[in-house]
């Protein structure tokens, strides 16, 4: 099969193939691993792979050959983010202190993947410590991993912290790719790479065996090439199950949100065409329109205190060499492998001190605060108005990986402090290359019916292109 329709090729069209004798899983996985070593030197998309990724191919073509029940994902390749256990490979958190840390068991999600069929293919590069080190983060940059590079224009940022997982499945190195998001995680590098990202409502998908930062806004989702495959991993990592209706139409009679967001820098024209020309396309698809305003709440402080009681917990519980603590993970800058005193700790000294001054009570009580607040302020907007989900635009024009500054939208903040599902989809591209994303945040555990809207929205407007790996803008 040629390279550009392989990469057209959703879940469902790979297992098809797969259970016709057109491909094997075999196939599909030496596929997606040459194209890892073709590519992974220019994008630093992935961390490490699965020795074993061939051989457990295989035991999947032996079941399917002998009629033996298989799984949802039975054959399909997953990458997953580093900061997520999988048994058998160190969970590295993109960072020299944990590289050679193993994890006693995998993360419930990836037991829930390896029961489907799915083949552990490797590990994402991801911002190291998953953007919770330093108070600027180089997005995208690990020292484990390197420098991972957007594959639509080579010199611009892929943005973070699941910079990996997003950059390798819009690069077509594997069907499947998961990510993890505190605050805009999944959805800011998706819409930066043009790929699509779906965070979940909070406690949908299990956070255990994923290197925490708050377990008040952690979760997990699929990074996938369209909406049809984020829906189908879903089904599979989610805790509980309904039906996802994927079908044209979805968005005949719903009303829709419709908010610019929060912009730390002056908006750039392209922004706004594609932003007024998925407003129009939603008119278009039956859909009413209703501007609205949302508020931004700041979490910063209390999850200083949430990431040290979290890591700390963590640490404790992984075997091989490493820190065993939030304490001892800031002695390791002395250690000769540490190649990062540029960044610096402050978010670690931060947290190290953050129960200094305050009693731990007071951080539950002011996050519950918080949580409440960011609820009511969305649940209100939907019932006042009588919303199916929102729109916004989630992210800017991708700057050089070299600007510090970037702009990006806090549009992903309302779903991440109230735990409300967010899902970004393909809408566009500035300067004729870099890719635009809309977002639409669904109502609190309504994660299939959102779903089910953005994939009509896919649908009418199917305006992701592949990358053409540009090392630059043309002038």
């Amino acid at each position: 099969m040629e390279t550009a329709f392989f990469e057209r090729m959703t879940v469902s069209d790979l297992l098809r193939a797969m259970a016709h004798g057109l491909l094997t899983a075999e196939e599909l996985t030496a596929r997606c691993l040459k194209r890892i070593e073709l590519l992974n030197p220019l994008l630093h998309a992935v961390i490490s792979v699965n020795p074993h990724a061939l051989a457990e191919a295989r035991k999947v073509d032996r079941l399917r050959a002998s009629g033996f029940p298989l799984g949802p994902l039975a054959g399909i390749p997953v990458l997953v983010k580093d900061n997520i256990d999988t048994l058998g490979l160190p969970t590295t958190a993109g960072s020299e202190a944990l590289r050679h840390a193993l994890p006693h068991r995998d993360a419930e999600l990836v037991v829930r993947l390896r029961r489907s069929g799915a083949i552990i293919l490797g590990k994402a590069n991801l911002t190291e410590w998953a953007a919770y080190r330093s108070e600027v983060p180089h997005n995208g940059w690990s020292p484990v991993g390197g420098q991972t590079r957007n594959p639509y224009v080579l010199d611009r940022s892929p943005f973070g912290s699941s910079s990996g997982s997003a950059v390798a499945a819009a690069a077509g190195l594997a069907p499947v790719t998961i990510g993890t998001e505190t605050f805009g995680s999944i959805v800011s590098p998706s819409g930066m790479n043009g790929v699509v990202g779906f965070k979940p409502s909070l406690g949908r998908v299990s956070g255990a065996g994923i290197v925490p930062i708050s377990p008040y806004q952690d979760t997990a989702g699929p990074i996938t090439r369209n909406v049809a495959d984020a829906g189908a991993v879903f089904e599979v990592i989610a805790t509980s199950r309904r039906a996802i209706r994927l079908e044209p139409g979805l968005l005949a009679g719903t009303r829709i949100g419709l908010w610019n967001g929060v912009r730390k820098r002056a908006s750039h024209q392209d922004e706004n065409r594609v932003l007024a020309e998925a407003t129009a396309k939603l008119h278009e698809l039956g859909a009413t329109i209703v501007e609205v305003d949302l508020s931004v709440f700041d979490t910063s402080e209390v999850l200083s205190y949430e990431f040290k009681v979290s890591i700390n917990e963590y640490l404790s519980s992984i075997g091989g060499d490493g820190p065993h603590d939030l304490d001892e993970l800031i002695a390791f800058r002395s250690h000769p492998a540490e190649r990062t005193s540029d960044l610096g700790l402050a978010k670690f000294e931060q947290a190290q001190d953050s129960d200094m001054a305050r009693r731990p009570s007071d951080y539950l009580e002011e996050r519950v605060q918080i949580t409440e607040e960011a609820r009511d302020s969305l649940d209100g907007v939907f019932v006042r108005h009588r919303l199916h989900a929102i729109m916004s635009p989630t992210n800017g024009r991708a700057p050089e990986i070299s600007e510090r500054d970037i702009a990006w939208l806090h549009s992903c903040g309302p779903a991440a402090v109230g735990g409300y599902p967010s899902i970004t989809v393909p809408a566009g591209y500035a300067d004729s290359q870099l890719p635009l994303g809309v977002s639409f945040t669904g109502r609190r555990n309504r994660d299939e019916e959102l779903l089910g809207l953005a994939y009509s929205f896919e649908q009418a407007t199917l305006a992701r292109k592949r990358p053409l790996y540009l090392p630059t803008l043309p002038v």
